[in-house]
């Protein structure tokens, strides 16, 4: 869980900080602190922190307003300028490139030393990180273990989250196209920062953490609407960090009428994320109470029904597409597909109409059964489905 830059700010103004340019940017989110007394070391600056600089290492308002620029270059968030015998006053260009770019900058006099705010911004950083690890921690023991309610109220409602409250949960996963495998830890950690950043900058009533190489966000008392919003505006901000090779998952699960019910919420979420996967669906926000007829079939719990059924139905077709290297299976599916139109379906597989319907006789033969009655073409979409999710 970030902190912004205007919490932080307002934590120090006992210090008598004045902000001089980039007001618009107090709504940066801060991650840690950084001295910062030349252009050379400007570059050792990690996205979101805070630059403190006494000017020691500056020669002259030309390098000043370099060092600015560079820090801002750096994904700095902000900066801190000691007033006194190195950096007397802020030249007007180093102003004006900061409103320019919302870059917040800040002047402290001399006699304010440097350390004590650095040591009030790391403590409120601190104290966000161990927030929201208690908060994940909570959270997991819920999904775990929900019989033990002492593992996670007590927790969650130290950080006015509510037990009674509705949660949402969503599961996100990244996966490199060759090999399927989810991405490294390096890029992992990469996209939960941009995933929290922007959850910092929506409501403190949401919080995310990483779970089995997965990255989870939880919503308290979200309608769904919302949450399909975020989830697609998070989508775009993490599509800007992935290559060619890598795909992304979006999956929200079911409405938890209170913090117990979470766990189902998190099995219904990867049983979206696992339908999504095996159809191809990435780059599109999947949630549970749209899978429609998916969602009684997720339900079952006996594999050896799924097998049973499916075998009943498809695998003979499947079989025979093994032995004699036909396509009866994809035809099959695209003409359910598309309620039967032989048309659309050869329009689809660029065949003849002929050619479809010499193939449809063929299934038919196969399946022994006949494909213009409803209840057919019913069992046959349920065992489709069925094949999505086995």
């Amino acid at each position: 869980m970030a902190v912004k830059l205007r919490e932080l700010y307002e934590s120090i103004k006992k210090f008598d900080i004045e902000l001089l340019a980039g007001n618009k940017g107090l709504d940066n989110i801060v991650r840690w602190v950084h001295m910062v007394e030349s252009v050379n070391l400007s570059v050792f600056l990690e996205s979101h922190e805070v630059a403190f600089t006494t000017g020691i290492g500056i020669n002259g308002d030309k390098e000043f307003l370099e060092l600015v620029i560079h820090t801002h270059a750096n994904n700095a968030s902000g900066m801190i300028i000691n007033i006194g015998p190195y950096i007397k006053s802020i030249p007007h260009d180093v102003i004006d490139f900061c409103n320019r770019n919302n870059f917040p900058l800040f002047q402290v006099p001399w006699r304010i030393h440097m350390a004590e705010i650095m040591r009030e911004f790391t403590y409120k950083i601190t104290v966000a990180d161990r927030m929201n690890m208690e908060l994940s921690n909570a959270v997991k023991n819920a999904i775990f273990f929900h019989d033990q309610k002492s593992l996670y109220v007590p927790h969650l409602e130290r950080h006015a989250f509510q037990a009674h409250w509705p949660y949402h949960l969503v599961v996100i996963e990244i996966i490199e196209k060759k090999g399927k495998k989810i991405i490294g830890s390096k890029k992992r950690k990469e996209i939960l920062k941009c995933i929290e950043n922007y959850a910092t900058d929506i409501n403190k009533k949401t919080f995310t953490f990483e779970l089995d190489k997965r990255f989870v966000m939880i919503f308290a008392k979200y309608r769904i609407e919302k949450i399909e919003k975020i989830v697609d505006d998070i989508k775009k901000k993490c599509k800007i960090l992935l290559s060619e090779n890598e795909e992304i998952y979006l999956c929200i699960g079911y409405n938890a009428k209170n913090i117990k019910c979470i766990g189902k919420s998190y099995q219904k979420a990867l049983n979206v994320l696992k339908l999504q996967k095996k159809k191809g669906n990435h780059n599109k926000v999947t949630s549970y109470k749209d899978l429609g007829l998916y969602k009684l079939l997720l339900s079952i719990e006996d594999n050896e029904v799924i097998k049973e059924y499916h075998e009943e139905n498809l695998e003979a077709l499947i079989k025979f597409d093994d032995l004699n290297d036909t396509d009866f299976v994809g035809v099959l599916r695209c003409y359910l597909e598309f309620n039967g139109s032989v048309k659309e379906v050869a329009s689809k597989l660029f065949y003849h109409r002929n050619t479809i319907n010499y193939k449809l006789k063929k299934i038919e033969e196969i399946l022994q059964c006949n494909l213009s009655e409803l209840n057919i073409r019913l069992k046959l979409i349920v065992a489709f489905m069925l094949l999505d999710i086995k």
